[in-house]
């Protein structure tokens, strides 16, 4: 019985030795297995090929010579020492970043296809390509598929372009310093237990996080676009933007330190794509990875200078030429059919949701759905409150939308109500105010939907504005906002009007617009 556990033992191991050996190994069908394996370990390899005498040094300066002569495997792509002449053996840390974008685990044989990924030890990703002639990540092949104990060894012509990341890209130029600290500040270590060994990893949920995460543009096998401000085009639309997120707080400094977080999340939520745009004017239309909807792309991109990075292409931009309408100051639209955030203005109010049969004589109701508000008594003025959410320190004009009462049939055609409004926020000193607008030409029509234009370039002192990181919170739950703007609707019906028929106490309304006006 023990020998058959060693035998099955012993069978095992090999079986795990032989699929490790084996694994991404194409080479095997390139070479006669019954060849046997060189005694030269790869850096033997390359320290005894003259030809390779610079980056033999310099495989030995990055400290990679360790690493290749390891019973690991790994495949090694030399340049010449032509293709190194220009290269500074003692500037240690591009010597690193040459050394590791030449080097692959496991064997990559040139018989491997042009679409399989060969991903480098530091991350990048390269391809075979055998169109025009053989070459590995744009460089020309001179020699290929010398055997070594631990890998193959290909000799090419010229190095190996080292393209940064996005990530990289931001964080390694003197001029994008102010988003680099900004996005920098939310890294976080992650510590996982994996058998006798701790692994540590860097997870920034502001890029990474699966629901609102911006875009890991560290990814080298994604692809993004990103627009990235120089400094100056950084401050500058920090000073363009800031005065939309004053932050009241009864603490000035954590009102400050709010300000300044969201006015930098409103600069970066929008810069940034999933796809390679490598001309923009062959887009009619841009959505970036936070939802919003670029309509002038042109615009956009203009004041930019291209930079290809390895998982994209960068755009250095002087200006951040943001409209304001369709990025971090949208439009607020508020569905009066959605229960949540919404409340009677009395006990004498009752509400009903209607929705919109097909074929109705009324087209245009948002959602097919709206609300029916009227008063269970003959002397009440039904009215109804709404929240307004996420409003900021700026300029709205306000809307909102009625549907008539043809509606519910050719003989409600005449039916229509004078309504009043009001809206209720928070002013600079934290205290609730409230201005109420009435007008004689504030009237529903009976037969067509009829927008009322309730205020113009009304202006929030404060902000009530909940961002990407507290939703990235777990702790939080959106049911734990306070919403500080409120907008009743009421009729404005007096008892002689109601009496003689000239309006009803009742009215349907479908939604709710607060329009930002733009800001060049």
């Amino acid at each position: 019985m023990k020998n058959t556990i060693k035998t099955a033992a012993l069978f095992v191991a090999l079986f795990v030795a032989f699929m490790m050996y084996s694994c991404k190994d194409e080479w095997n069908e390139h070479y006669d297995r019954n060849q046997s394996l060189p005694e030269q370990n790869l850096y033997e390899l390359i320290k005894e090929n003259s030809s390779l005498s610079k980056f033999a040094r310099l495989v030995k300066v990055a400290g990679y010579d360790t690493l290749l002569v390891a019973s690991q495997t790994f495949t090694v792509w030399a340049p010449t020492n032509e293709a190194l002449a220009v290269v500074d053996e003692d500037d240690a840390e591009q010597v690193r970043l040459l050394v590791s974008n030449h080097i692959a685990r496991f064997n990559h044989s040139t018989s491997e296809p042009d679409s399989k990924v060969i991903r480098m030890i530091n991350g990048k990703v390269h391809y075979y390509s055998h169109e025009n002639g053989l070459t590995f990540g744009g460089s020309g092949i001179v020699s290929k598929d010398q055997l070594a104990k631990n890998g193959i060894l290909h000799t090419i012509d010229k190095q190996i372009v080292y393209a940064h990341n996005i990530y990289e890209y931001i964080t390694t130029q003197s001029n994008t310093t102010k988003i680099f600290s900004f996005i920098s500040k939310y890294v976080k270590e992650i510590k996982e237990e994996q058998g006798y060994d701790t692994i540590t990893t860097m997870y920034n949920p502001l890029l990474e996080n699966r629901l609102y995460g911006l875009g890991n543009i560290a990814a080298e096998d994604s692809v993004f676009t990103m627009i990235i401000p120089t400094d100056a085009a950084w401050d500058a639309a920090y000073e363009r933007i800031s005065p939309y997120f004053n932050v009241y707080h009864k603490d000035a400094a954590l009102a400050d330190s709010a300000k300044k977080v969201q006015t930098s999340l409103a600069i970066i939520n929008d810069l940034i794509y999933r796809e390679r745009i490598d001309n923009p004017a062959d887009f009619a239309t841009l959505t970036s990875t936070s939802g919003s909807v670029i309509s002038d792309v042109n615009d956009l991109f203009s004041s930019t200078n291209r930079v290809n990075a390895s998982n994209g292409v960068i755009y250095l931009a002087d200006e951040i030429r943001y409209d304001n309408t369709e990025t971090w100051n949208k439009p607020i639209l508020v569905e009066c059919e959605e229960q949540e955030g919404r409340v009677k203005g009395n006990s004498y109010t009752s509400i009903y949701t209607r929705t919109v049969s097909a074929g109705s004589v009324v087209e245009g109701v948002s959602g097919s759905r709206y609300i029916e508000v009227q008063s269970t008594s003959t002397t009440a003025q039904p009215a109804v409150i709404f929240n307004i959410p996420n409003v900021l320190s700026g300029k709205y004009n306000v809307y909102a939308d009625f549907i008539p009462a043809i509606i519910e049939g050719e003989e409600m055609a005449n039916d229509k109500t004078k309504l009043s409004f009001q809206i209720t926020y928070m002013n600079a000193l934290g205290n609730q105010q409230t201005k109420k607008f009435t007008s004689n030409d504030f009237v529903t029509s009976g037969t067509e939907i009829t927008r009322i234009e309730i205020a113009r370039e009304f202006e929030f002192p404060v902000s009530n504005y909940y961002d990407r990181l507290w939703m990235l919170d777990e702790e939080n739950d959106t049911q734990w906002q306070e919403v500080t703007t409120k907008f009743k609707i009421e009729t404005n019906v007096s008892s002689k009007e109601f009496n003689a028929g000239t309006y009803t106490r009742r009215f349907r309304v479908d939604r709710i617009i607060f329009e930002p006006v733009r800001n060049k």
